[in-house]
């Protein structure tokens, strides 16, 4: 997978002819602080503010010309803080063309003229001081000054002087602040990438002690989401003459870098859903509330932000996503209930011709608005105080998001199918019957839209309803004749009988074992002990309730509870408190 992503990405940059810096400098954002610039006659050229805008990802310079200080950042950044030059990790730039401090540092004590000095010394003599106790590292070093030369010491002592002379004593910049001061000294620009690459290359692999020598060329593991140390010998694979999961050349290894601080730019973007299209040659990212394009083939990536670098939580192949359904969904209102209190909910009944429109739809009804907010958070960390819900979201999440977001239709259905039972259940049980019955007819639509062949589900239920009303009222002397009308009368009976109850709590006492039944025995037994227990209290449709018992007790049902049907009967209108007219 990986391997692909970097062909697309190696093909862009040749398309565009562009270097990878450019590309990654068009989308860089650097860390909050102050960044100072000092010309070659050592004087104090300007100053520049950056603060992320965190609504718009976005940064915000307190000057225009924001380019070269990109350009001085990007190039000047440690791989990562556990490969540092400063051994004490309070300084974090890599070369003596910056020098990048955080403010606290400054104010704490923490950075003194020893840890500069110590600094520059790791710079003037890196071989000497830094890669002496590997020879790997020393070799790829040696291969390097052959090629590019030594480091310039008179520049860099030059450097070195003005920071241990200003660097306590800058005015006008904001110590309080918890972010960066950083320094850049100005030259050329292939000087700056010059000793980028000395800090580097010898940097740049996972594990030096890994590298193969070919040729004079170095091969080694890259550092991007890999782990090889002493610490964790179990990811070393021992069955091979090299335990690495491959190896790279450093043309290749600078590609993975570059492609790996493009994914670091989307992340901070807030851009976490990369789309890598291996038939058209473009990679897009969007954040949560974008819509993402057609892609014939290739992958995703769902990536994040870490401290020490970007991690690709996830991937899938990409066999072919349409944003644009093939058969538009009707999201029907089957129940046919007329919702008063909640007439909004009516305007969702229409057809909908999209992913990303129908997962705003199951996001909205089944989940009250906790589904895409919690897409890209980790299931040990989704904050839900009702528990049904919550573990509705967890269950669920990675299904629903793959079918919206990345085309993946397997086990879509299957998990709604169940969440959304769980999640209706829910509603029922806490009072919400608008609500329920909202959900209950975005269930079926699924199951209409899904499960083709089962003819016009809307007139079914509707059917189904009407038909049990007839035989409750006498104005039909048959008997029950299927599955579907001898659980609405169950969901009629439950719903009329618990009315009679004047506890507080009796949705959570007395729907439960109506709602969990797995058995028509204890469905039955349950009806009958509401019954005894409040038919003191019946003072009208006596006849009614009669019958429907009577109907209830000379069906027997086969296969699975219809636990749907039960809580259509539940919910619907009951036919007990009909008023007379309604009978004809």
């Amino acid at each position: 997978m990986l391997k692909e992503c970097l062909e697309v990405f190696g093909e862009i940059l040749e398309k565009e002819q562009k270097k990878g810096k450019d590309i990654i400098l068009d989308s860089y954002i650097p860390a909050d602080g102050t960044y100072i610039f000092v010309d070659k006659d050592g004087n104090l050229k300007e100053s520049i503010e950056v603060e992320l805008d965190k609504k718009t990802r976005r940064p915000v310079y307190s000057n225009s010309d924001t380019r070269e200080l990109c350009f001085y950042d990007y190039h000047s950044q440690l791989v990562s803080m556990n490969k540092p030059i400063d051994g004490k990790k309070i300084i974090h730039s890599n070369n003596y063309y910056s020098f990048f401090v955080k403010k606290d540092s400054i104010v704490t004590k923490k950075l003194t003229e020893d840890i500069i000095d110590g600094y520059y010394e790791v710079l003037k003599n890196p071989l000497e001081k830094k890669y002496k106790k590997s020879k790997e590292a020393s070799r790829i070093y040696e291969l390097f000054e052959a090629q590019e030369g030594i480091v310039p010491i008179e520049e860099l002592e030059k450097n070195q002087q003005w920071i241990k002379c200003n660097i306590f004593h800058l005015e006008n910049v904001d110590f309080s602040k918890k972010d960066y001061l950083k320094v850049f000294f100005e030259t050329e620009h292939e000087n700056v990438e010059r000793e980028e690459r000395r800090y580097l290359l010898p940097n740049i692999y996972n594990n030096n002690d890994y590298n193969v020598e070919i040729d004079n060329e170095i091969y080694g593991l890259p550092d991007n989401n890999q782990g090889m140390n002493a610490k964790k010998p179990y990811l070393a694979a021992k069955t091979r003459k090299i335990p690495v999961s491959y190896l790279v050349n450093g043309e290749e290894v600078m590609l993975q870098r570059l492609f790996f601080d493009y994914l670091m730019n989307l992340a901070s973007a807030g851009k976490y859903d990369v789309y890598v299209d291996t038939a058209n040659k473009k990679i897009r990212a969007y954040g949560p509330k974008e819509t993402p394009q057609d892609i014939e083939a290739g992958y995703y990536l769902r990536i994040k932000k870490e401290k020490k670098e970007v991690e690709i939580q996830q991937q899938d192949n990409i066999p072919g996503f349409h944003q644009n359904l093939k058969d538009a969904f009707d999201f029907w209102n089957i129940s046919g209930y007329q919702n008063k209190k909640h007439p909004e909910y009516l305007e969702r009944y229409r057809r909908y011709y999209t992913r990303a429109e129908i997962g705003k739809l199951i996001d909205e009804v089944f989940f009250f608005k906790h589904l895409e907010s919690n897409y890209y958070i980790d299931a040990s960390k989704v904050s839900i105080t009702d528990a049904v819900l919550k573990e509705s979201v967890i269950l669920s999440k990675d299904k629903i998001f793959a079918w919206v977001r990345v085309g993946i239709d397997e086990g879509f259905f299957t998990v709604l199918k169940k969440v959304s039972l769980d999640l209706i259940k829910g509603s029922v049980l806490n009072g919400y019957r608008e609500r329920a019955l909202w959900q209950l007819n975005l269930r079926w639509s699924f199951e209409n839209y899904f499960m083709k062949g089962e003819g016009n589900m809307e007139i079914r239920k509707k059917g189904i309803a009407e038909s049990v009303r007839k035989k409750v009222f006498g104005e039909d002397e048959g008997w029950l004749e299927s599955n579907e009308e001898y659980y609405y009368a169950v969901g009629q009976m439950a719903a009329y009988l618990i009315s009679l109850s004047k506890s507080k709590n009796k949705n959570q006492s007395l729907i439960n074992p109506f709602l969990n039944a797995r058995k028509d025995e204890v469905i039955k037994l349950k009806l009958r002990q509401l019954y005894k227990k409040y038919n003191y209290t019946i003072s009208v449709g006596i006849k009614r309730i009669g019958r429907m018992m009577s109907l209830i007790e000379e069906y027997i049902p086969s296969g699975d509870v219809d636990q749907d049907i039960i809580i259509f009967g539940f919910l619907n209108e009951n036919i007990i408190y009909m008023k007379e007219e309604k009978q004809s």
